[in-house]
């Protein structure tokens, strides 16, 4: 027995080792702040507007004017809505949530229908297949709906309105989640068709069309969830998209010279960098490099959304971000310089979200070489 009992350790352990090297890594999720946890702002209060959403939660964006629900330890919430159940359940990780109304616009509630944007960390790849999970759970008393979707969009969406947006969605839950203030996680698999940017959750049918089923008991006339742990993710085989064209790989710079940066992100209404703007941004730390001795000006443009004076103040922010994130890099700062013009020059029209998306740009001025 003596003689035996090493070789069966041994055995042991080299059974463990094998279970624990077999155990995969969880793929990257393409989704930045996917339990909501992480805050642009200090979440204080209850939103009334999707600008107050998009700007509390990190990453995150309201598509339109209605505003989903951030909630948190510093969340508080108004006692008539706590009284009827909103902000009873605990988060599925961490300690924050979100939280949209997805039906009740025939029966006249205020912001009957929300949605959830996100920027995601890569462009989809078309052609490749991709996992989703979200975790749901229902706000017990409120109307069932089993049209919950996920779309995705090319630019991001920015209506004034409070109205749905009507699409067909990529995926959508289609079942009726038990009414228990539970989570519950909901999965799917597509293939993408087209390099789309921006994930968007929520009902994508009218009230109409929509599936619902009435609650057994209580008065609440809406349909509303909640949301946590929103992941998406690609599922081997892995197809290598093209390299991303950058704009600045056949700019031959010359004095008085302007090249236009459109894929510099920035979080709503802020100075922050999502997180894709850091492919442009080396891309011009690598051509600042190629140029030691080049002087540049850095110029912020915005969308005319707000005051025309807010606008020239943020897009001049904007342009000391450009040119910080780059003297942390290593760039000398006496060759950088930055300016913002609001947006007095427009480059395409500000009626639609495609067109405001493409005045929120960064332009680089040639000064000497």
């Amino acid at each position: 027995m003596k003689t035996l009992l090493p070789f069966l350790l041994l055995l042991i352990s080299l059974h463990a080792a094998g279970q624990s090297s077999s155990q995969k890594a969880p793929p990257e999720n393409l989704v930045p702040n996917p339990g909501f946890e992480e805050y642009s702002d200090e979440p204080s209060g209850w939103y009334y507007s999707g600008k107050d959403f998009s700007r509390v939660a990190m990453f995150w964006t309201s598509p339109t004017a209605a505003s989903p629900d951030i909630y948190g330890p510093k969340v508080e919430i108004p006692k008539s809505w706590s009284a009827v159940g909103f902000g009873k359940v605990k988060a599925y990780q961490g300690s924050s949530y979100a939280g949209i109304t997805v039906y009740g616009c025939d029966k006249g509630k205020p912001h009957c229908r929300e949605y959830v944007q996100v920027q995601l960390t890569e462009p989809l790849v078309p052609g490749q297949r991709y996992g989703f999970t979200c975790m749901l759970a229902h706000l017990q008393k409120s109307v069932m709906v089993r049209n919950i979707g996920l779309w995705f969009s090319e630019h991001e969406i920015e209506e004034g309105a409070h109205d749905p947006i009507l699409k067909n969605p990529i995926l959508s839950l289609d079942k009726f989640l038990p009414s228990d203030g539970k989570w519950y996680r909901w999965t799917g698999q597509f293939v993408a068709e087209k390099s789309s940017s921006f994930l968007i959750i929520g009902n994508f049918k009218t009230d109409e069309d929509s599936q619902v089923k009435m609650p057994f008991r209580g008065d609440l006339r809406y349909g509303y969830y909640y949301l946590d742990e929103v992941r998406l993710f690609k599922i081997p085989p892995i197809i290598i998209p093209p390299p991303m064209d950058s704009t600045l790989a056949n700019f031959i710079p010359k004095p008085g010279e302007i090249v236009t940066l459109s894929r510099i992100y920035f979080e709503h209404d802020r100075t922050d960098f999502m997180p894709r703007a850091l492919i442009q941004l080396d891309q011009l730390w690598a051509f600042l490099n190629k140029y030691p001795t080049m002087h540049v000006e850095i110029i912020g443009h915005t969308d005319n959304v707000g005051s025309t004076e807010y606008n020239k103040q943020l897009s001049i922010r904007r342009s000391e971000a450009v040119v910080n994130w780059l003297v942390k890099k290593g760039v000398k700062k006496e060759r950088l310089s930055s300016s913002g013009f609001g947006s007095t020059q427009p480059i395409s029209t500000n009626f639609t979200s495609l067109g405001r998306s493409q005045n929120r740009r960064v332009e680089i001025k040639v000064i000497s070489m």
